[in-house]
């Protein structure tokens, strides 16, 4: 009788531990559907996401209205630190040996923003570089933006392939430009949508109120 009993007993802890590892197996093939089903949503979601903004990217290139009556600078004046001050460029240079960044003529990127936001044409040259210790400015990043009032041009330059000129990208269309401050910080962001947020557009300028020369 002991026997039957401790067999019974055997059987009874098999059966319990087979269940266990049933429902385990189980769960974990649950949870390993719902993750493979978040992350296919999720790439879902990116994907449609990047498509919405290539779409609009075209529409605003389609839309956006070229002026050949705009009067801009002569890019070469870029590579002249007085010059493009006079010129009305936005300026952020650093100087050897010192940690400190200088900025100027920022409100002409105000400008621009106030005249885009309110409908009107409008155009900005941004410099950054460095002013060498013979005085020569050596333009690391040169940019420049076009409104017709509706739609933000945007074309960057390359400055480092050829020392003796600097060569057009492809340009950019957008829908808006936005400044932000915190603190003593202030930003200037190029928005790729409408829809993103004002602060997670791609920098166009950042530095502290301190920075400012002019």
């Amino acid at each position: 009788m002991k026997r039957y009993i401790l067999l019974a007993s055997i059987a009874t802890v098999v059966l319990v531990i087979s269940g266990c590892t049933n429902n385990k197996n189980s769960n974990e093939a649950i949870n390993n559907k719902s993750l493979g089903f978040t992350e296919t949503t999720t790439t879902q979601e990116n994907s449609d996401l990047k498509n919405a903004n290539i779409e609009e990217a075209k529409e605003l290139e389609a839309s956006f209205q070229e002026n050949s009556d705009l009067k801009k600078p002569n890019i070469e004046e870029a590579r002249d630190f007085e010059v493009s001050l006079r010129n009305g460029s936005v300026i952020m240079v650093s100087r050897p040996n010192s940690k400190e960044l200088e900025v100027y003529n920022i409100a002409k990127l105000d400008e621009f923003i106030d005249s885009f936001n309110n409908g009107k044409e409008g155009y900005v040259r941004v410099i950054k570089g460095t002013i060498e210790n013979d005085g020569k400015l050596l333009v690391n990043k040169l940019e420049e933006y076009e409104s017709d009032g509706k739609v933000i041009k945007d074309l960057v330059y390359d400055s480092y392939s050829d020392k003796n000129k600097f060569i057009p990208g492809r340009p950019r269309y957008l829908p808006k430009m936005v400044k932000t401050c915190s603190d003593n910080a202030i930003r200037y962001a190029i928005l790729e949508s409408k829809d993103t947020p004002d602060n997670m557009g791609a920098t166009v300028i950042s530095f502290d109120k301190s920075s400012i020369k002019n």
